[in-house]
This record gives structure tokens, C-alpha cells and sequence, in this order.
């Protein structure tokens, strides 16, 4: 029962607060709260020897109560087993920073992900390269038959999509160039260019983004499907390094088929080239005879070191963000999505200093 002095009032709990009895001292209290808006509460608990869960809910809302400081509600002779039940008060949010504060924020943690992730990538790309090197040595065996069945997937499947694009791009060219040098009188001169631009730049880029829309998608996406099933712990279970296993077939087949794959786009490339000039009355003889004195061997050569490069680009950026997914399936996704993303903006840097070490 309640009892009342000049300043203060207090209330003695039950024995037992359970969600049987709950309902009565909360209502118990409610009122005397309501008519004892300015006083002091006292709530005497030297009796309470269980609690459930709405117990436990009903004491956090007694001692978290808003009311004035000359008015607070104190919880006397509690039990300690009982109060460590309580949850503490939740801390104060504290303000937010400053637009400014939060720009500058923004770009340290940015900075600092990218560290790390290329921290991260870095290990990744030692042990691919000890990988390789233990095959070439022969201290590695390779499951040969992985690599060209994945080679035909990568490659073989690509061709015609490679065909089209280096197609295209051939024709583009000659049209582009062919429609300003006709005003100069030099349009034999733009089966310089054509060839040029498909064996050194254009042929081992196309194709590396294809390449990487493509094929390094799916392997993110094969790899990152396996790290959600648990398979790459499977893996390690048994004592197979997920690099040797799964990551190696895969930079064999690309580095075997990408640049395969770029001598076609380079011929497609610059046979429809040929057929637009023939629009500007350059023959086939009059194309070939001007491309055999513009081009020479280490523009081909060129180009067949940059996409065996992209190749091994593609592939490990693929794995890596596959070995890395975390779980769900959006993950997976987020994945696959990372890894194109990743991987043509990594040829096009990666193009760009092949281009300034060899002009």
C-alpha cells in the first residue's frame, strides 16, 4: 500500500511481477504519478523476488520515466541478480557534424576502403602469381581439362559477340577518318589508321570489355554462388587452397583465350575497315599493300601483351570479388556487379600505360 509524507511518496512492489499481475501495478502506478505530479516517488522493492519479462519491462519504465529532477522516481532494495536484468539508459545521441566535417568524413573513410581493399588485392595477386609459377616449374599440377572446358565457355561462346563488336568498330573507324580525309585527298591513308587502331588500341580493348562483361561477371558470380553455399569452406575443410582450385583453371583460360579472341576482332576489325573504303574507291589490293607498310609485327605484338594482360586482369578481379562475397544472395549481385565495374575501369588504366611506355 501507499504511504505519504510532506515530500516524498512511496509504493511497495509485490512479491512477483509477472504478465499475469502486471497489468494492476502499472495502473497502480500510472495513477499516482498522475496525482503526484511533483513529488518524489519512492518504489520500495525489498519484497520483489520475480520478475518475468513483462516484470523486466515494467521496472526499465519505472526507473526511465521522464519527469523533473525534484520529482524523480528512486527504486530502493532491489535485488541485484534482478536489476542487472534492467537495461541501461541508451546513450544521448550526440549532433551531427558539420556538412563540412562530414565531406571530409566521407572521403577518409573512402580513402581508407580503398587502401585496404588494394592491400587486400595485393595478397590475392602474390598468391595467384606463386600459383602460376608453381605451374610453370611444375611444382602445380593443372586439371587441364577445367581449363579448356572453361576456355570454351570464356571463348569459344564469345566469338560471335567479338565478331560483331570488332565489326563494327572497323567500320565506325573507316567512316569516321574516311569522311575527313577525302577533303584532304589522303582517304588511302586511313587503312593506316584502321590498322593501327585495331592492332595496338582498339582491338585488345574491345574485347577485354566484352571479355569482362561477359566472362569475369560469371566468375564472380560462379565463385561468389560457391562462397554462399559454404563450398569454398568445403574447400579448405579438405585441405585444397580455393586459389589452386578455382582461381588458376580460370587464369589460364583467359590468358589463353583473350588474346585469341583479340586476333579475330583485330581481322574482323579491319576487313570491314576494307569494306567501307571501298565506298571512297580504295580497293582491297590498294588497303592491303598501304596496311602492310603502316603496320609492322610489334603493333601486333602490342596488342597480343595487352590482352593476354587484361586477361589475367579480368580473371583475378573476378575471383577476387567471388572469394570475397559475403552472404545472401544479393551479395552475389553486388558481386558481379563490382567486378565489371572493377575490371573495365582497370583496362582502361592499365591500357592507358601500355600506351604511354610504348608510343
Amino acid at each position: 500500500m501507499n504511504s505519504q509524507t510532506e515530500t516524498e511518496i512511496e509504493m511497495e512492489l509485490s512479491e512477483r511481477i509477472t504478465s499475469a499481475s502486471v497489468a494492476q501495478s502499472w495502473q497502480q502506478i500510472n495513477h499516482l504519478l498522475e496525482q503526484h505530479p511533483d513529488a518524489p516517488i519512492i518504489i520500495n522493492a525489498s519484497k520483489l523476488s520475480y520478475v518475468d519479462t513483462t516484470g523486466i519491462a515494467f521496472l526499465y519504465d519505472l526507473t526511465h520515466r521522464a519527469r523533473p529532477a525534484e520529482a524523480a522516481i528512486t527504486l530502493r532494495n532491489l535485488d541485484a541478480n534482478i536489476a542487472a536484468l534492467i537495461p541501461k539508459q541508451p546513450p544521448t545521441p550526440t549532433a551531427a557534424p558539420a556538412d563540412k566535417d562530414t565531406f571530409f568524413i566521407g572521403i577518409g573513410k573512402a580513402t581508407q576502403e580503398q587502401l585496404s581493399y588494394i592491400s587486400i588485392m595485393f595478397q590475392f595477386l602474390k598468391q595467384c602469381f606463386r600459383a602460376i609459377w608453381n605451374t610453370l616449374i611444375g611444382n602445380n599440377k593443372v586439371r587441364w581439362n577445367e581449363v579448356f572446358t572453361i576456355a570454351t565457355q570464356a571463348g569459344a561462346n564469345a566469338v560471335p559477340i567479338v565478331l560483331l563488336i570488332g565489326f563494327l568498330m572497323g567500320i565506325i573507324i573507316a567512316f569516321e577518318i574516311g569522311l575527313v580525309a577525302q577533303q584532304f585527298g589522303a582517304v588511302l591513308f586511313v587503312a593506316d589508321g584502321i590498322g593501327i587502331a585495331m592492332f595496338r588500341e582498339l582491338g585488345p580493348l574491345m574485347t577485354a570489355i566484352v571479355f569482362a562483361g561477359r566472362t569475369g561477371a560469371a566468375f564472380a558470380a560462379e565463385i561468389g554462388t560457391q562462397k554462399v553455399n559454404e563450398e569454398i569452406n568445403a574447400l579448405h575443410t579438405f585441405g585444397l587452397n580455393p586459389v589452386y582450385f578455382l582461381v588458376l583453371p580460370r587464369l589460364l583460360a583467359s590468358m589463353l583465350v583473350l588474346p585469341l579472341l583479340t586476333i579475330l576482332a583485330d581481322l574482323i576489325g579491319i576487313f570491314g575497315g576494307a569494306l567501307v573504303l571501298l565506298k571512297f574507291d580504295i580497293s582491297f589490293v590498294q588497303f592491303y599493300n598501304e596496311l602492310l607498310h603502316a603496320v609492322s609485327s610489334w603493333d601486333f605484338i602490342i596488342g597480343l601483351i595487352k590482352a593476354l594482360t587484361f586477361g589475367f586482369t579480368i580473371a583475378a578481379i573476378g575471383c577476387e570479388r567471388g572469394l570475397t562475397t559475403g552472404a545472401g544472395a544479393t551479395s552475389v549481385g553486388l558481386s558481379t556487379t563490382s567486378a565489371v565495374v572493377t575490371s573495365i575501369v582497370w583496362i582502361v588504366v592499365i591500357d592507358g600505360f601500355f600506351t604511354v611506355l610504348t608510343s
